[in-house]
């Protein structure tokens, strides 16, 4: 037998042993992966939610197989949740999936229903323990969605700062002037006319606040178009104008 024919069947066997190394390898490795389990969940964003309750809602708390998990569908079922806004889902090839939430903050609670807004507009159960802001009276349907997307534009932190909202059109003499006025009762003892159309001056409500003399309490005129901030001290009929921040 030639020479050459024998070193061309010994490269062909070695080229099929190779070949069938390869096909063991990607094989062994696919179903290693198939089978792989989840082997930790860590879940990052979440306060008003539990982890628990997060692994529950996505269907993972039996830490199934890895590639058995559909992020679309872990997002899918987060998603039906009112306090979910947005998931991002990642699968690490060691078992590791890691589920990132963001959520909708509470704005306030509502009397007449006794449910929990969220600046999102939706709505849940009366369950959180800490101090948010109460509506305490009805608003006309249009006007209440209004308000609830005007929020959004305030900065949480002065939110927090309101104990009451209360629907208080603006009636002198029997005629409507502002039909869209609010009076927020601040937690620092002030009050507040806003509208949903100047609510984002609420963002300088601190700075206001330092401008007036002595640290006197009364109620802040922030419902004007004009661009003026007015102040009237409680039980005086002067009113005076406030120098304003930056916006």
């Amino acid at each position: 037998m030639p020479k050459s024919n024998v070193n061309k069947r010994r490269i062909n066997v070695i080229a099929l042993i190779v070949i069938i190394l390869v096909v063991y390898l990607v094989g062994s490795f696919i179903y290693y992966l198939a089978a792989l389990p989840i082997k930790n969940i860590y879940i990052k964003g979440n306060y008003y939610l539990s982890d628990a309750e997060i692994i529950e809602t996505s269907g993972i708390k039996n830490y199934p197989p890895l590639l058995k998990i559909s992020r679309g569908k872990i997002k899918k079922k987060l998603k039906r949740n009112n306090y979910i806004n947005d998931v991002k889902v990642r699968k690490k090839l060691n078992g590791t999936i890691i589920i990132t939430v963001s959520e909708s903050k509470p704005l306030f609670y509502n009397r007449s229903t006794n449910k929990i807004v969220l600046l999102n507009k939706k709505e849940v159960e009366n369950n959180i323990d800490e101090r948010i802001p109460s509506l305490i009276n009805i608003v006309p349907s249009d006007l209440y969605d209004s308000l609830v997307g005007a929020f959004n534009k305030v900065d949480y932190n002065i939110i927090l700062q309101i104990s009451e909202i209360e629907y208080y059109p603006d009636i002198i003499n029997d005629k409507i002037i502002d039909p869209e006025r609010f009076q927020l009762r601040m937690i620092d003892g002030n009050s507040v006319y806003i509208n949903p159309v100047n609510i984002k001056k609420l963002n300088q409500y601190f700075d206001l606040y330092d401008k007036v003399p002595d640290g006197m309490k009364g109620i802040f005129y922030l419902d004007s178009n004009n661009g003026n901030v007015m102040f009237k001290k409680y039980g005086s009929k002067v009113v005076s104008e406030v120098v304003q921040g930056e916006e």
